[in-house]
């Protein structure tokens, strides 16, 4: 690799500046440079010397001012001071405030950093947003427009306001502290400090930064070296080279300046590759790594960097890093926000304002969908065992909880660890102090915790120590910014002050800076170079970024003051990017290929430059353009398949003799890979806290009410006034019936009642409707059963068990005798369709193209399970199954029509259809596969497991 940028700083500053050490400061862009530097500076010498002092730009300004910089939320609280000041009575909540103030703060920051007169700038700025609203015909302004013109006004009294609360208490936001030195260089700069202070690295330099770089270098103090190259610096086409190109010009900022050529005189490969999705691209990167290690051996890694255009790809990419690469180390700031502790935290936090609108004095509850979020988070599991978790779960699920307090917990005898975390998230938290305090206790015992979880992993440990450090420090600040200024007045404004300050606050990881692969952000590549680097998400919007900017400054302004605009913020990102490749002898240009709703998937415009560009500037530049060829880890294509082992087998024998009902053998036909999940390995669908009465428990609650009423007349039917009389107390049978299935469930109000309604309605027109049928007890007319279970077995032959027994059983709602004809009736509360009930013949019911045959499959069922009766002497004479849906009830008894066969032909050719189905189950030469049909899928409880709906990736 050609030698870096900081190794030849560091021979400089070791021949001119030999024994100066202590008396010599080095200024950077960022810190991460300074760990580099200290690398560069401890080989080179022959014995020990005097380490500079090396600062980043913004640590040395801070440094010479004396000021502090203040964190975001201390600034956001400041600038809240002066809107109160401003606005007094008619100041807007804080928690309104803090949507627009980023704007405004950010504006004051660059106001302040290119040397802007204040009253000037915003002056033009309320001019220009008076004359958007002038109109010809003097309409006189609304109170909203009114209002809006007042604030654009008061702009400089934001602004001097701001300041001083903030200079007040020794703080300075840093473009205000780079101001106060550039313009009182005699107060700030004029320190015997150093003898020599170097400057190095910089690309785009605000004018107070480079009115404090004249001073110093004026002065004979000050040296500056960049870091630039021929190829974008005497193209004046090239937005690289666009700053340095001036700062090269400036007489005042020193003559000796080298500018490298390495475009032109160095062998560079650049291969650039488009890849779907985030981890298609991850998953490449880990390839590459492995290759690397094969060919160049694993030092090479300490040569490496992967660089990240999307600091979203963090977690994805971890994980694709092969385990032979070793150490590794993440020189970035990772979004907080996007930490699963994070996610935690947020998560209490809402519980609590969910909890705070439904509190009274003796009663603290908390919404169930927060809690079993909370309970579920991935790092709960440092604080309790899954089965104490899940315990706790399943309670609230079987009671059916919407809002659970602590007492509704009394009884659960989970750990005392596990507990005493579910009473410390569920303390009631009247004030937003308790909240934070709560939350911090909560940050002790997951530091405990996961100290010992992580013991043997230190990496692992350091990363989610570091988190939860960061998220301490929020509260802290949180903390006193409410005791303060009592800001922070709801549980909501914490929330949002919580999650700013969050989204402003990256996790700092910082590794040792020469070993293993270095993984960084693009703004952490200044100044360092790589001999091989992978880059990630080199789409147009993420290299460069997009035009977004939160401003209250709009464009031409920005421009008429200069003022940045997005124009420079490219042109910062292209000299990044190319200064990154200058040095570099392999580079992965790596993009996400796939195209999103809003468009997307196309490749960034910097590598469209260089492959028109690049290889035309020297032929030692040699670019390819590639398609990796990756397999995907899961062939959805080809399926899954589960044989069937002895394991299986037994779980079959088991499942024989438990009995299969028609809902269990409709779901073989559907789906044998769903029969395997559901009824060989009995995993079942979570139970969820029900809000709304679904429409599984409405169908029970209509069930359970018949029966109680038709139970009293076994052997007959009911006479006029007993339907009557039934009616009259329907409300209070549901009512009973809904306790039993829908407990601790609210059926007084909202949707709920109505589903109540519908419950009564339905039951009081079937009876209204059974009492005007012409039944005539005393011809024989009668109810034979109510909700009877139906059982008898059917002989197969198994390859492996000889004959075996398997048992066929159902519920039938109501058998009865109507003018010599017995009827199997089954109720439905959904709809049922003419086609659902109407077959050719039995054979039909096997087939695996048939769709919306369930229903005449459960009632074939029935029909063979009563003629087995009825050979036993059980019933006599005809037999009919058929329906009664309460969405059509005008339709009455619905039976069940076969077209092509008689009754008889189609019981036995029914019964020789399932004897070969259910030996096709204990086939072991027959493996349980999947669905060919996706629509099956899209409800399936077990679509997470086998994954038949994902789609094969052709990466």
């Amino acid at each position: 690799m050609n030698k870096p940028f900081l190794e030849s700083l560091a021979e400089h500053i070791l021949s001119k500046y030999q024994g100066e050490g202590n008396r010599l400061c080095v200024v950077m862009p960022n810190r991460r440079a300074g760990l580099f530097l200290k690398q560069y500076l401890s080989p080179v010498g022959d014995k020990p010397i005097w380490a500079p002092a090396i600062f980043s730009v913004e640590d040395f300004v801070a440094h010479i001012s004396g000021l502090t910089i203040p964190d975001p939320l201390v600034q956001m609280s400041a600038l809240y001071k002066a809107h109160c000041e401003i606005n007094g009575t008619k100041a807007l909540p804080f928690d309104d405030f803090i949507g627009w103030s980023k704007g405004l703060i950010r504006d004051f920051e660059e106001t302040d950093q290119y040397l802007i007169d204040p009253a000037s700038l915003y002056g033009h700025l309320s001019e220009t947003r008076a004359l958007s609203l002038w109109n010809l015909n003097e309409r006189p302004l609304t109170e909203f427009e009114q209002n809006y013109l007042q604030f654009f006004r008061s702009l400089p009294e934001y602004y001097r306001i701001y300041r001083e609360i903030l200079t007040g208490q020794n703080l300075a936001y840093h473009g205000l502290a780079c101001r106060l030195v550039a313009e009182n260089p005699t107060e700030y700069l004029l320190t015997p400090e150093w003898n020599h202070i170097i400057f190095a690295g910089f690309n785009a330099i605000t004018p107070a930064q480079l009115k404090i770089f004249h001073y110093l270098i004026a002065s004979g103090k000050s040296e500056i070296h960049w870091d630039a190259d021929a190829y974008y610096i005497n193209n004046p086409d090239q937005e690289a080279g666009r700053f340095l190109r001036k700062h090269l010009k400036d007489q005042g900022l020193g003559k000796n300046h080298n500018v490298s050529d390495y475009f032109g005189t160095v062998a560079r490969n650049i291969k650039i590759a488009g890849i779907p999705r985030q981890v298609g691209q991850t998953m490449l990167a880990g390839s590459l790594i492995s290759e690397l290690i094969a060919t160049s051996g694993p030092e090479t890694l300490t040569k490496t960097a992967i660089v990240l255009a999307d600091e979203s790809m963090l977690i994805p990419l971890l994980n694709a890093i092969p385990p032979e690469a070793g150490q590794f180390n993440v020189t970035m700031g990772y979004p907080l926000m996007q930490s699963p502790v994070f996610t935690l935290f947020d998560g209490i936090i809402e519980m609590h304002i969910n909890a705070s609108s439904v509190r009274s004095a003796d009663f603290n509850s908390f919404y169930h969908r927060n809690l079993i979020q909370v309970l579920q988070h991935s790092h709960m599991h440092f604080l309790a065992a899954y089965q104490h978790i899940g315990e706790v779960l399943n309670f609230i699920r079987g009671m059916n909880l919407s809002y659970i307090g602590l007492n509704d917990l009394s009884s659960i005898s989970s750990s005392n660890l596990f507990m005493d975390v579910v009473r410390l998230v569920m303390q009631k938290t009247s004030t937003v102090a308790e909240l934070i305090h709560l939350l911090q206790d909560l940050i002790s015992l997951m530091k405990a915790a996961i100290n010992n979880e992580n013991a043997s992993n230190n990496q692992s440990q350091s990363a989610e120590t570091e988190i939860l450090f960061n998220l301490a420090v929020i509260l802290n600040r949180l903390e006193t910014i409410s005791a303060d200024a009592d800001l922070i007045g709801s549980h909501r404004t914490l929330r949002n002050l919580f999650r700013e300050a969050a989204m402003s606050m990256p996790v700092a990881f910082y590794g040792e800076p020469l070993k293993g692969i270095q993984v960084m952000g693009m703004l952490e590549t200044r100044t360092l170079d790589f001999e091989n680097i992978i880059l990630l998400s080199a789409n147009e919007d993420k290299l460069p970024s997009g035009k977004s900017y939160n401003s209250f400054i709009p464009f031409d302004i920005r421009r008429e003051f200069g003022m940045p605009t997005h124009q420079d913020q490219q042109a910062v990102y292209a000299y990044h990017f190319y200064r990154l490749m200058q040095r570099s002898s392999n580079i992965w240009l790596i993009y996400n290929s796939e195209a999103d709703d809003l468009g997307g998937g196309e490749k960034s415009r910097f590598i469209s430059q260089i492959l028109h560009e690049l290889a035309a500037y020297s032929s030692l530049n040699t670019l390819t353009q590639i398609s990796p060829a990756m397999e995907s880890q899961v062939n959805h294509r080809d399926g899954i398949k589960i044989e069937k082992d002895q394991i299986v087998l037994n779980k079959l024998l088991v499942l024989a003799e438990k009995g299969l009902s028609p809902t269990t053998v409709n779901q073989y036909l559907n789906c044998p890979m769903r029969f395997y999940f559901s009824s060989v390995l009995g995993l079942g669908e979570t139970t969820e806290v029900e809000e709304t009465i679904d429409f599984r428990t409405l169908g029970t609650v209509v069930h359970e009410v018949l029966e109680r009423f038709y139970e009293n007349y076994l052997r007959s039917f009911p006479a006029k006034e007993d339907y009557h009389n039934f009616m009259k107390i329907i409300p209070e049978a549901v009512s009973k019936a809904m306790q039993k299935n829908y407990p601790g469930g609210d059926t007084k109000n909202g949707r709920n009642l109505l589903i109540v309604k519908v419950a009564e309605t339905w039951i009081k027109r079937f009876l209204q409707q059974e009492s005007e049928q012409e039944y005539n007890p005393s011809a024989g007319d009668h109810i034979i059963a109510v909700e009877r279970r139906l059982e008898d077995s059917i002989i197969i032959n198994t390859s492996w068990n000889g004959n075996l027994k398997v048992n066929l059983k159902g519920s039938a709602d109501r058998i009865d005798r109507v003018n010599g004809l017995t009827r199997i009736i089954d109720y439905k509360t959904g709809k049922v369709e003419n086609r659902e009930l109407r077959i050719k013949s039995a054979d039909e019911l096997f087939e695996t193209s048939a769709i919306h045959k369930e229903k005449a499959f459960q009632l074939m069922c029935y029909l063979l399970l009563v003629n087995k009766e009825e050979k036993n002497g059980s019933h006599s004479g005809l037999t009919q199954a058929g329906i009664i849906s309460f969405r059509s009830l005008k339709q009455g008894f619905r039976p069940l029509e076969i077209t092509d066969q008689d009754s008889s032909t189609a019981l036995a050719e029914f019964e020789a259809g399932l004897i070969r189905l259910f030996e096709e189950i204990c086939d072991p030469e027959i493996p349980f596969t999947q669905t060919d049909r996706k629509e099956d899928c899209y409800f399936c409880p077990f679509k997470g497991i086998c994954s038949k709906t994902e789609e094969k990736q052709d990466w």
